[in-house]
């Protein structure tokens, strides 16, 4: 019996030993599929990632050349031109300078001013972080028409259109000139003004505009009974509107502007209120 029980008892004991030593290995095992696991996931993670990886930016210059200096700011040399119809590949950024590799395999860095002046494979305008609208506009023609109202002086009630044809030789300042007509049911006139315009933040894709100019005004008929104190007059105007960038060539723009009309008693003044658009090429 006393031998039976001892028996029992070791079996009962190496039972135990067995099954906690199964318990470990199989707990280890079970720590290892899952890091081996966690290791598979972010492998693949990192693979397609790579796989995903944007290809290279390739651009058409459009501007007669773009300088490429030795590094990334004016006082390194320039070292090379690319010329216009060519392909560059954007390779990578610094501040406002964009490192470019040419197809032959020079490879420099560029103002982001003149990164500004290419095309995509597509024949859009180039869209890159630090390139704003007036980078791209700088040194191009510009037409637009507007339609408004007068809502102030003795014009009011006046609808008007005009069109207009600038030039931007900066990329936040340009210059107009602007030919109109106003009418409504007793008055009919016209004006032409020249204009400069300040456009300080082009990066935006709403923009303010800063506007003013000089012209002159000629009211061509008006009322017999009630005659206007307006004949022909000179003016200044100021006003200031928003523009909406729709894509590189298109503006919608919307504002108010004030005139200030020269007459042989007082100054008169008048209040507009415009919509319109400006395509530049």
């Amino acid at each position: 019996m006393q031998v039976e029980y001892i028996m029992r008892k070791t079996t009962n004991l190496t039972s135990t030993i067995y099954m906690k030593k199964l318990a470990y290995v199989m707990a280890n095992n079970s720590l290892s599929l899952l890091v081996t696991a966690l290791l598979c996931f972010f492998w693949s993670l990192s693979i397609n990632a790579e796989q995903k990886k944007a290809p290279a930016l390739q651009l058409e210059v459009i501007d007669p050349y773009i300088e490429l200096h030795t590094g990334p700011g004016a006082g390194y040399p320039i070292f090379y031109t690319i010329e216009q119809g060519d392909n560059v590949i954007v390779l990578t950024r610094r501040t406002a300078w964009y490192e470019l590799k040419t197809l032959d395999g020079q490879i420099g860095w560029a103002k982001a001013s003149q990164v500004a002046r290419t095309l995509l494979p597509t024949g859009e305008p180039v869209d890159l972080p630090t390139i704003s609208y007036g980078d791209y506009l700088k040194n191009s023609w510009r037409v637009g028409f507007n339609v408004g109202e007068f809502t102030g002086g003795e014009l009011s009630g006046s609808d008007t259109f005009s069109y207009s044809a600038g030039y931007r030789p900066l990329s936040w300042a340009g210059v107009e000139v602007e030919f109109g007509n106003f009418f409504n049911s007793d008055i009919r006139g016209s004006y032409q003004s020249l204009n400069v315009l300040f456009e300080p933040y082009s990066e935006w894709k709403f923009s303010p505009v800063i506007k003013i100019g000089t012209g002159s005004m000629k009211i061509d008929s008006q009322p017999e009974l009630l005659p206007l104190n307006l004949d022909k007059n000179d003016f200044t105007t100021y006003g200031f509107s928003v523009n909406y960038y729709i894509g590189r060539n298109f503006v919608l723009h919307s504002g108010y502007q004030e005139y200030t009309l020269s007459t042989d008693f007082s100054d008169e003044r008048l209040d507009r209120w415009n919509i319109g658009f400006n395509a530049f090429f």
